[in-house]
């Protein structure tokens, strides 16, 4: 079973949308979002327009917001979600969606594992017919995902294998699980985080109920997670833009370099290198 073979790595608030109705609390809000986003572009981000429900602004990394005539809107996401959810909560008091999530290593294959949590719900809810909407996708590349739930409902859970979708050796044989919690139940979803003693383990016990309601054993025994004390890799805009040089445009430029012809490929491409000196 996938609880005897895994352990805790990874946990928290992994997706936070809150927005305001109201000034001075639009104007606090909107600036906190500016300065992730300065933030965000210094480490090595793009900005770029965002527009959504009438909403309109600017997304650079793990941060959106924008402005529409009644207030405006902010969405963190991943680690910026986790480390910032809190100060716009107390700016906004207000919360549409909440994401929590725990990410776990396996001892053996990371698939086998998702496909025991599939089996385990098809058990627990066998000749039931209230249980949840079943989804299970998987690509060439090895990824796997499990859905739970409808996308638009209250709760909508996926686990998935972390390694494939990342790509990073930091996350190898991991397992992630999320949920997602929307509208109303938000708050009631915070109110429990904060009286726990410390959020990751309100995070934890809120995961656990739910998985273990729909069939899922879980571990979330006492553990340190990481992210109470690493900071994992940030994958930037500028990055994901190397990863593209070296595997997209390398091959090619290697191969006109390997047939002499290294001047006719720096013109090619606008660069010049040293750079040219200027001209008394």
């Amino acid at each position: 079973m996938w609880k005897e073979k895994s352990h805790l790595v990874d946990c928290g608030v992994d997706w936070f949308t809150t927005s305001s109705v109201q000034d001075p609390c639009t104007t606090e809000l909107l600036l906190r979002a500016e300065t992730m986003l300065w933030r965000e572009e210094r480490n090595g981000f793009y900005v770029k327009p965002w527009r959504m429900a009438g909403y309109s602004g600017w997304r650079c990394g793990r941060v959106e917001y924008g402005m529409r005539q009644d207030g405006g809107c902010v969405r963190l996401s991943s680690g910026l979600a986790a480390s910032y959810w809190w100060d716009l909560w107390q700016v906004t008091h207000r919360c549409s969606r909440i994401d929590l999530q725990a990410t776990l290593r396996c001892d053996g294959p990371v698939n086998d594992e998702l496909l025991f949590m599939k089996q385990a719900v098809e058990t627990c809810f066998m000749n039931k017919e209230n249980g949840p909407r079943i989804t299970w996708w998987s690509s060439s590349d090895g990824g796997a995902t499990l859905y739970l739930g409808a996308r638009q409902s209250s709760f909508y859970f996926r686990a998935y294998n972390k390694a494939v979708q990342s790509g990073l050796d930091e996350w190898s044989n991991c397992l992630r699980v999320e949920l997602e919690v929307k509208n109303k139940l938000c708050e009631s979803a915070i109110a429990y985080m904060l009286i726990q003693e410390t959020v990751q383990a309100g995070v934890l016990y809120l995961l656990q109920q739910y998985m273990s309601n729909r069939g899922i054993l879980t571990n979330f025994v006492d553990a340190n997670p990481r992210s109470l004390y690493e900071r994992p890799t940030i994958v930037t805009d500028r990055l994901n833009s190397l990863e593209w040089l070296r595997s997209a445009v390398k091959p090619t430029v290697q191969r006109l370099l390997d047939a002499g012809l290294v001047q006719e490929v720096l013109d090619s491409l606008g660069v010049h290198y040293p750079p040219k000196e200027e001209l008394p």
